[in-house]
């Protein structure tokens, strides 16, 4: 099976001011552009058996119904990928959001938690719960970073019942990570991680069946073992990684024979 997998697009009608002296960083500008040529490549050349996103479609615009239209286009835009195509919820799709099942709706899942089995593998994308109790923090991560205990309950089931290879898709980071040397999270290195990511990683390195994990939110790419699983960590498709004006364009294509993974970083260029 083949997989070509990217994230963070971080879509705005108009360049971000919400990030002050950090709006330079994410070249929303080009969300456009870059996805279309992605969508190009993957229609024309790559011809994968499934596509993946990993989570914010949009750049929050701090208003409910500007981001929903925001999602809705984004959405339009994605579904002229020709091959079937998913995507887990990020914390700036849900930033305006009084529940995930605003986004979900959008996305046309009744659930951002749920399974789909494809070529002889299984896939799981993990989805996130809107806490509406506390302040958002910044890009939402604060009323973002957890799974509900039904879901995590849902994946345990999920997996016992499951005898095909499988791979997990998530927005925030799973695996243990220092964040030292990170534009964003250095600081705040909590906000990368999915916040009840121990019982998650509990039920996945206990699978004999788990081929790899991948994530996306924080705005770098490497490759993390932990407890023997594979944790691979997706940039941002607008991140101005080098601070020389030019989106990072990343993406993954994976190859899969068995339970053996290929990935392949490829960066598209304007």
């Amino acid at each position: 099976m083949k997989l070509v997998i990217f994230s963070d697009i971080h879509y705005a009608p108009e360049k971000d001011t919400n990030d002050g002296p950090k709006a330079g960083r994410k070249l929303i500008q080009y969300s456009i552009p870059i996805v279309k040529k992605l969508i190009n490549e993957i229609n024309d050349s790559i011809h994968p058996d499934v596509a993946i996103n990993l989570g914010d479609l949009i750049e929050d615009c701090k208003d409910h119904d500007e981001d929903i239209i925001n999602l809705s286009f984004m959405w339009d835009i994605l579904k002229e990928i020709r091959a079937p195509f998913y995507s887990t919820i990020g914390n700036h799709d849900l930033f305006s959001m009084q529940s995930e099942k605003e986004v979900e709706k959008v996305m046309g899942y009744e659930d951002s938690t749920f399974s789909v089995d494809s070529n002889g593998y299984h896939l799981i994308f993990l989805g996130l719960i809107v806490n509406t109790q506390v302040d958002p923090g910044y890009g939402g991560t604060s009323k973002t970073r957890s799974m509900s205990n039904e879901d995590i309950e849902w994946l345990k089931k999920d997996l016992e019942q499951n005898h095909l290879p499988c791979i997990v898709f998530t927005h925030y980071g799973i695996a243990e990570d220092d964040m030292k040397g990170n534009y964003w999270f250095e600081e705040c290195p909590n906000s990368a991680l999915l916040e009840n990511r121990k019982e998650v990683k509990d039920i996945l390195k206990s699978d004999n069946n788990l081929i790899a994990v991948f994530s996306g939110h924080q705005h770098w790419t490497k490759k993390i073992i932990e407890d023997g699983v594979s944790y691979y960590v997706i940039g941002s498709l607008t991140e101005n990684i080098n601070d020389e004006g030019v989106p990072d364009g990343v993406y993954f294509e994976v190859d899969i024979e068995q339970d053996k993974l290929k990935v392949n970083e490829h960066h598209i260029r304007l």
